[in-house]
């Protein structure tokens, strides 16, 4: 039994209602699906951990009365509703699940579809996949994707940190595939957030395109789907997916989030693009020797901090890591600073003077039983004298374990439902703010700033993964008396969690080992929250000089303030935890300082506000070559000689164009256009559709209604 259903842009959906599964997804005449895979999918969780995965092969169906589809199993009925969006350019569907066991309905899988198991960039294949992962990638090697750490992961306890959970690693709630200048949506609009596994995998020869929502009901409760899920063809490319998940969002803003112009809370420095420079005071690694380097005592950083302001013509923000009087990353206790409040005051003090800003790291929601990097750092007597064990995140069965940076730690993830974890979260997390630090990166090794996953039905949650993590984290930082400083996270704030973290580590580097960066954040979010290019851990590019002017000029068009690494040699680093040899070469310090001086001229500048407040929207198509990297496993990798995004403000469309290399690079636009060549936007170039871009330059297109965008 088929039944179909026709949209606009020439989209028609084609669901086997008997076989439960899309027959074809058609849009404007061209089908984009391929082989066939269960619409449905549900997973029932026992008491011991174990499981039962209920999909549409192990169902009857039972019929279609023109709304709902009725499938019968003995463990569950499910019933699938569908309806066709107001505007008709979506199918809507929803599901309900019957328990009639004493099982956890844990979660449900809708709207799975497949697309060609080969992307664009390999042999034979074609389209890309919208992922937004760690600030937004574009798949295009699926093969590649599969081969690297981030791969498909079933997400399980414990938790790790690279798992495809919203809110964590994704920020938000959607899929998408492009294939010549058409696409397929399939977003949760969810407005209670709550946890969902958003991934894409290998289906025999083809891949499934995947979203889970964990359900939030207890042992034999029934489900009922509160929010749509919403499969929409569309025509055009990433953007235009964004744009479909951002029209929902902006009228389900999450508590308490406003726009940054609006936002009353935000320190004077938020809106001055402090260039963050990160650093340890002891050690140059995440482990080995931690002996003190040259930015110890604290106050030897003063020149370094005064040498970057100088150069880069910026104010600074210190960010310091390997501070802590404990053990470097092994929360949750920080505090005293190593070398006493006395040597860290003075610096805080004479930084302050100097109008610096100083921040720290933290490293989240976790407890250490015993440190790996300095072992006499030992906790396990006071986890057993204050039974921290009740307070962990567990296993369905009560087990517990902890795989969370491992090398540096031995210890447990925190369940912040429990009030004695949000009150050694909040005590902790205070103390920092009380002593005057302008910024704190509290839940470091907490992707997106929320927990982990914990089964207890001992917590006051659900026994499973829920809106209550998102939920409890918040009411745990409401607690925090932050004294005027920001809080933030590692990797760039998920969706529910921007307004408790507005200025986090953004880590858009990770994409490179699933794809291409882009910036889903920013396009979604960016008038909300802005971020900061962060540590640069993992960067995987060859060290050449342009491997790193290309990710400052990523993080300029992205809209996040800048950032560099110094280990307290002088030296500007290629990244934080540098692997990539040779591994004593750094960046020429230079080059490094004269771009971000060109780049936070721009943020300082009149063309500032743009980058600042202003709207992500499509640009215009710029031609130009392409840049040659190598990836740490050999592969090439290969971007435009040019970034480029667009900012609308009021009635005004900028579109910012860099060149990132040493040499200038020539473009050829779609039309003639006008724009800047300063950051004052005061020296205006002549219409044209060919400029040359100077080495390591910026230059700004001024777009109107007549633009030709992508």
């Amino acid at each position: 039994m088929t039944t179909k259903f026709q949209l606009k842009n020439q989209s028609l959906l084609c669901v086997n209602m008997s076989a439960g599964c899309f027959d074809d997804v058609i849009v404007r005449g061209k089908k984009i699906n391929c082989g066939k895979v269960g619409l449905f999918a549900v997973k029932l969780r026992r008491h011991d951990g174990s499981g039962v995965i209920v999909s549409v092969d192990d169902c009857v169906f039972m019929g279609f009365d023109g709304k709902t589809a009725t499938y019968f199993n003995d463990n569950v009925d499910i019933a699938v509703h569908f309806c066709v969006s107001p505007d008709g350019g979506a199918l809507l569907l929803r599901a309900d699940v019957s328990n009639k066991t004493d099982l956890l309905v844990e979660w449900v899988e809708l709207m799975s579809v497949c697309v060609g198991g080969k992307l664009r960039d390999e042999q034979g294949g074609s389209g890309a996949i919208v992922y937004p992962f760690n600030e937004g990638g574009l798949v295009t090697n699926m093969a590649f994707r599969e081969s690297m750490p981030y791969r498909y992961d079933e997400p399980r306890y414990p938790s790790k940190s690279g798992y495809s959970i919203f809110p964590n690693m994704i920020c938000s709630q959607f899929l998408a595939y492009v294939s010549q200048n058409c696409g397929l949506y399939l977003g949760m609009h969810d407005p209670q957030r709550t946890t969902k596994h958003i991934d894409f995998c290998y289906r025999g020869n083809d891949i499934k395109l995947q979203l889970r929502t964990f359900c939030n009901v207890d042992y034999g409760q029934n489900y009922a789907m509160s929010f749509d899920c919403v499969m929409q063809p569309f025509v055009g490319d990433w953007q235009d997916a964004c744009e479909i998940y951002r029209d929902w969002f902006e009228n389900n803003l999450p508590t308490g989030l406003t726009k940054i112009v609006a936002n009353k809370d935000l320190p004077d420095w938020y809106h001055k693009s402090p260039v963050t420079v990160i650093y340890p005071v002891r050690g140059r690694k995440d482990t080995g020797d931690m002996t003190p380097n040259g930015m110890y005592p604290y106050v030897n950083g003063l020149s370094f901090l005064q040498e970057t302001a100088t150069s880069t013509n910026s104010p600074v923000m210190a960010l310091l890591m390997h501070w802590e009087g404990t053990a470097p990353w092994a929360p949750p206790y920080v505090w005293q600073p190593f070398g006493g409040e006395k040597k860290f005051g003075d610096f805080l003090q004479q930084a302050h003077d100097k109008h610096m800003l100083v921040g720290l790291y933290m490293s989240g929601m976790g407890y250490t039983l015993k440190s790996n990097v300095l072992p006499d750092y030992d906790r396990t007597t006071d986890f057993e004298r204050d039974n921290i064990a009740d307070i962990v995140c567990a296993d369905s069965d009560g087990s517990k374990k902890g795989v969370i940076c491992p090398q540096q730690r031995v210890g447990y993830d925190l369940c912040p439902a429990c009030d004695k974890s949000k009150q050694i979260m909040s005590d902790e997390i205070g103390k920092l703010c009380k002593f005057g630090v302008d910024y704190v990166q509290a839940l470091d090794q907490n992707h997106g700033g929320v927990s982990y996953f914990c089964f207890s039905d001992k917590h006051g949650h659900v026994p499973a993964p829920g809106k209550w993590q998102a939920e409890e984290t918040c009411k745990m930082l409401d607690r925090v008396h932050t004294y005027g400083a920001l809080l933030g996270c590692e990797s760039a704030a998920s969706e529910p969690m921007i307004a408790h973290l507005p200025y986090s580590d953004s880590r858009f580097q990770l994409n490179l080992y699933v794809g291409t960066p882009i910036p889903v954040y920013s396009y979604i979010y960016h008038e909300y929250v802005n971020n900061f290019m962060g540590n640069q851990v993992c960067a995987m590019l060859n060290k050449v000089e342009e491997s790193y002017t290309y990710r400052l000029a990523y993080s300029f068009t992205a809209g996040d303030m800048l950032s560099l690494v110094t280990l307290g040699d002088g030296k500007v680093e290629y990244s934080w935890d540098d692997w990539i040899a040779p591994h004593d070469k750094t960046v020429d310090k230079q080059v490094a300082y004269d771009f971000i001086r060109t780049l936070n001229g721009w943020r300082q500048g009149a063309a500032g506000k743009y980058l600042h407040l202003g709207r992500m929207t499509k640009p215009v198509r710029v031609t130009c070559g392409k840049q040659h990297f190598t990836l740490d496993d050999g592969s090439a990798y290969t971007p435009a000689e040019v970034l480029t995004t667009a900012y609308k403000l009021g009635k005004t469309t900028l579109q910012f164009v860099v060149n990132y290399n040493r040499y200038e690079v020539t473009v050829k636009l779609p039309q003639t256009l006008g724009g800047y060549l300063d950051n004052n936007l005061t020296e205006q170039f002549d219409p044209t559709d060919t400029m040359t871009i100077a080495p390591l330059s910026v230059v700004a297109l001024k777009l109107d209604d007549s633009a030709k965008k992508l």
